[in-house]
């Protein structure tokens, strides 16, 4: 079930697999954890990483460690928050179809609102920014990917602040950490954006002018071809790793 870890970063790597057993359904809520002893000998460490790692299990919400009766899972569909999507998207590298098609309904929701909330709020500065970024955008080679896809990011994240409204802020945040640690993966969001991407300028210019109803309509436009494109191509990708 377990197997030994590597000598580095022991803590991740042992938080790593019972995450992904718990995540898995290998362990299920109301079951408990084998005991400190046992999961220091199927894993080949001491006591003090085990203890951290399950420490940081607990802080997750994945589990709770009860005084007497050992470590307890938890279950995380309902304990959890946003974050634990990061962990979702490749466990044991494999694509979790689930985990990345709420990634990308939650974005859809997320900026188009975000967009809206621009719209009406946005100060001129953070207008300046927004569309000095969409100009850039603009203006890029065909062969910048990935500076593509920052400008993208920070274009959003413009947004996210001139909206005023944290909780949004908040959400882009986390978005951002399941992003950049799978950059290249989410590569092909951004195939259909870089062929057009004066939609950006058509963004920034509605948001220039308080349109906030345009400025969600453009902005989900960009946002569901995007996910479309890359949902199409996790699918295809899945079936020929099942094959």
């Amino acid at each position: 079930m377990f197997k030994p870890v590597q000598k580095q970063s022991l803590t991740q790597q042992v938080f790593n697999q019972i995450r992904d057993s718990i995540l898995n359904n290998t362990y299920r809520p109301g079951q408990r954890l084998p005991s400190e002893r046992e999961l220091c000998d199927a894993l080949h460490i001491n006591r003090s990483s085990l203890r951290e790692a399950l420490k940081r299990l607990e802080q997750a919400r994945l589990i709770e460690i009860r005084h007497g009766e050992g470590s307890v899972v938890l279950d995380f569909k309902t304990t959890a928050g946003f974050d634990l999507l990061r962990d979702m998207v490749m466990p044991n590298g494999e694509l979790n179809l689930l985990a990345l098609r709420s990634i990308a309904e939650v974005r859809t929701l997320v900026t188009t609102h975000m967009a809206k909330l621009c719209a009406q709020r946005a100060d001129k500065a953070y207008i300046d920014e927004i569309c000095s970024i969409a100009k850039q955008i603009e203006q890029l080679g065909e062969n910048s990917n990935k500076q593509f896809q920052n400008l993208d990011f920070a274009f959003h994240y413009a947004m996210a602040q001139a909206s005023q409204n944290l909780a949004l802020v908040l959400i882009l945040n986390s978005i951002r950490d399941i992003y950049f640690e799978f950059q290249d993966f989410f590569e092909p969001m951004f195939s259909s954006a870089r062929q057009e991407p004066a939609i950006y300028l058509k963004i920034a210019e509605a948001i220039r002018k308080k349109d906030a109803n345009k400025a969600a309509k453009l902005t989900e436009k960009l946002v569901e071809t995007g996910n479309r494109l890359f949902l199409d191509l996790a699918r295809q990708m899945q079936e020929t790793a099942r094959q």
